[in-house]
């Protein structure tokens, strides 16, 4: 594109056929409008240069957010996944030990309820055996190893005081107003694990 400079520097030939004035003046005109056209063109030339940079800027911004926002939302799911698999983490974790302990109760509920059982067991057994006892003693007390016969009785306490016998009643009770020693009596079997003992007054020193 011609400048204006190269316009105003612009000559022409002399000759026949225009007047070099009215060229002139034309050609001074048209400078001068051209030289308007031409700045202001450079003046958008520069604005749009300028709109350009800033267009390119935010361009450049509109990117770095779009990176930003992907990043962002990139790291929102990773956070939001590594949220899930710490939260199944820490709920399957706590089930296991959840389950551990309902197991640990269970057997020592389990080991409890069996040794109550088993002391309520020998608790019954040791009854049992306690009443067999109890009866056995009650029976071997009625037995006739433990009936004291006052006429055997009588007759020692004659061999022991000739002096001193007295007829015993006829209803052979035992004066209980005398005085008597227990003797010491073996059992008359073997298989009597007891002794028992016998009624006998005192002797004469």
């Amino acid at each position: 594109m011609i400048t204006p400079i190269e316009l105003q520097s612009k000559t022409f030939k002399n000759g026949i056929g225009y007047d070099k004035k009215d060229v002139d003046n034309f050609l001074n005109e048209l400078q001068s409008g051209y030289e308007t056209i031409y700045k202001e063109k450079m003046e958008l030339s520069d604005k749009i240069n300028t709109l350009n940079e800033g267009l390119n800027y935010y361009k450049t911004i509109e990117k770095t957010l779009q990176k930003a926002l992907v990043l962002a939302e990139q790291t929102a799911e990773d956070t939001k996944e590594s949220a899930r698999k710490q939260a199944k983490a820490i709920v399957e974790e706590a089930k296991g030990k959840a389950q551990l302990i309902l197991s640990d109760a269970s057997n020592e509920f389990n080991k409890i309820q069996q040794q109550t059982i088993q002391l309520i067991r020998q608790y019954e057994a040791y009854k049992t055996q306690f009443k067999h006892l109890a009866a056995s003693q009650c029976e071997l007390l009625e037995s006739e190893s433990f009936q004291i016969h006052i006429a055997d009785l009588n007759l020692f306490i004659e061999r022991e005081e000739p002096n001193k016998a007295k007829e015993v009643p006829e209803s052979k009770s035992l004066d209980l107003n005398k005085e008597v020693k227990i003797k010491q009596i073996k059992p008359e079997t073997e298989d009597e694990d007891f002794e028992f003992y016998n009624l006998n007054e005192d002797e004469q020193e």
